[in-house]
C-alpha cells in the first residue's frame, strides 16, 4: 500500500479574496502581526469572457516533492516527512536565509525577533489528528483543498496539480 502523501491546492477562479485563510492560519500558530504563512493577493482586474474579474492568489508553501529548501540548508534543520509535510526545526535552524533564497515560490520567512526561518507547516498537529488544515477549515468559499495528493487532483484538476507536482 502507498503512503498517504498531503496536498494542499487553491482554486483561485473560486476564492473570494475573505482572507478567512489567512486569519485562521495567524491564529492556529499564534502568529503575530506581520508574518504571513497564508497570504491572499489581489490580482489585478482583467476581462474574462467579456466581463471584469477579480481574482486572488492565494500563496503558502507547496511542500515540494523535492524541496530546494530542505537541500539549500546547511543545518538540515529541514525535513520531509513521508507524508510530504515540509518542516523546518526551530531548534536546529540558524537563521541564515539560505533556505529563503532557494525557494521558488518565496513563502520562507524570516523572523527577526528570533532570528529563525518559518513557514507553513499544514497544520501538521491537526493533520496528525486527523483535521484538517486551520485555512481549509476556514474557507467560506470551500476553495482550498487538502488530503491526499490523488484526491486534492481530483477535486482541483489532475493536469494543474502534476505541472505543480513534477516541477516542485
Amino acid at each position: 500500500m502507498i503512503a498517504k502523501e498531503y496536498a494542499l491546492a487553491v482554486d483561485t477562479v473560486a476564492c473570494v479574496g475573505c482572507f478567512s485563510c489567512e486569519v485562521a492560519c495567524k491564529q492556529e500558530h499564534n502568529l503575530p502581526v506581520g508574518p504571513k504563512w497564508t497570504a491572499v493577493l489581489e490580482d489585478p482586474i482583467r476581462v474574462i469572457e467579456g466581463k471584469r474579474q477579480l481574482r486572488y492568489t492565494v500563496t503558502h508553501c507547496m511542500h515540494c516533492h523535492i524541496p530546494k529548501c530542505k537541500d539549500a540548508c546547511p543545518e538540515n534543520a529541514i525535513t520531509r516527512r513521508a507524508d510530504g509535510v515540509v518542516l523546518i526545526d526551530a531548534k536546529i535552524c540558524n537563521g541564515c536565509r539560505m533556505c529563503m533564497e532557494a525557494c521558488p515560490f518565496g513563502v520562507i520567512q524570516f523572523d527577526a525577533a528570533n532570528g529563525l526561518a518559518h513557514k507553513c507547516d499544514l497544520c501538521v498537529d491537526r493533520l496528525d489528528k486527523g483535521k484538517q488544515p486551520a485555512c481549509v477549515a476556514a474557507c467560506m468559499s470551500h476553495c482550498i483543498y487538502a488530503g491526499d495528493i490523488a484526491d486534492v487532483m481530483k477535486q482541483v484538476g489532475a493536469s494543474r496539480l502534476l505541472l505543480w507536482y513534477k516541477n516542485s
